[in-house]
């Protein structure tokens, strides 16, 4: 008969909190990858239902995509026995922090600017855009970009995926190899500017422990570059001039709103660490 001390969990016990609770741990890599895929292949499916449903309609397969990879993702993770809230990095932040993420989001918005006055416009995106023709599919494809985009694409990247990587990594490493798969996400030559984009978000996101501060920044950009790219109609990059006193203002622009990222993620970073203290 065994002893009434002795512990028959198998495996490592629970590393349990200062309220009993188990410990909250990272999800591993191969977890993470799983999930990604899951998602990946549940988008493909409801993208292929909303061809026969929707045939020509661009902005609900967007719609069904961003929401079939999202739901494939949780979907692994609740059957894993994973805790998905905390996967995601969803956990709330210092109201103090949203002001913050507004003024970012600005920053990050004349980046925006700079960058497309020096590379030129996003052609297939006003492409994409222009493709929406009824109100119906343009109410979709703002709810899509402006809401529903920024929750999804922060929640799997630097939620879920910067999150996995800074147990394992220094925190820097982990959001540079976050950053890559985001950026890759618009399209090879748009990577580039995306990645360095992904960089201040997802230092923000390692900081606070949340994306919601991420989510606040991706929403302001998206919706104002949808505005533009509303706007916009049909545009094509040689049409574009762009002198050089231009482009050196461009330069200029964007050196300032690279420096006023910073300095918003210094003080984001204050506030998240003296909330830290104070508990």
């Amino acid at each position: 008969m065994m002893d009434e001390g002795f512990d028959q969990r198998v495996g490592p016990p629970e590393v349990l909190d200062a309220s009993g609770a188990a410990e909250y741990r990272a999800p591993g890599i191969a977890t993470v990858l799983i999930a990604f895929a899951t998602g990946f292949a549940l988008a493909a499916l409801l993208g292929g239902a909303g061809v026969f449903l929707f045939q020509d309609s661009l902005a609900a397969l967007f719609f069904l995509a961003e929401v079939g990879l999202l739901g494939g993702v949780v979907a692994y993770l609740a059957a894993s026995g994973r805790r998905v809230a905390e996967d995601l990095r969803a956990g709330p932040v210092p109201t103090a922090t949203y002001p913050l993420a507004v003024k970012l989001g600005i920053a990050l918005l004349l980046a925006n600017f700079a960058a497309t006055a020096l590379l030129g416009p996003p052609i297939r995106d006003i492409e994409f855009v222009a493709a929406t023709e009824s109100a119906a599919e343009r109410i979709v494809l703002t709810v899509t970009i402006a809401l529903a985009a920024p929750v999804i694409e922060e929640a799997l990247f630097r939620g879920l995926l910067q999150g996995a990587l800074e147990a394992r990594l220094r925190p820097w490493l982990a959001i540079a190899l976050a950053a890559m798969p985001f950026a890759l996400l618009h399209g090879p030559l748009p990577a580039i500017f995306f990645f360095f984009w992904s960089l201040p978000v997802g230092w923000v996101t390692w900081r606070t422990g949340s994306i919601r501060p991420g989510v606040v920044v991706h929403a302001l950009n998206n919706m104002v570059g949808l505005i533009g790219l509303l706007t916009a109609g049909s545009l094509e990059a040689e049409s574009v001039e762009r002198g050089a006193g231009a482009m050196m203002l461009a330069v200029a622009v964007l050196v300032l709103a690279a420096l006023w990222a910073v300095r918003l993620c210094r003080r984001i970073g204050l506030v998240a660490g003296a909330t830290a203290i104070n508990r």
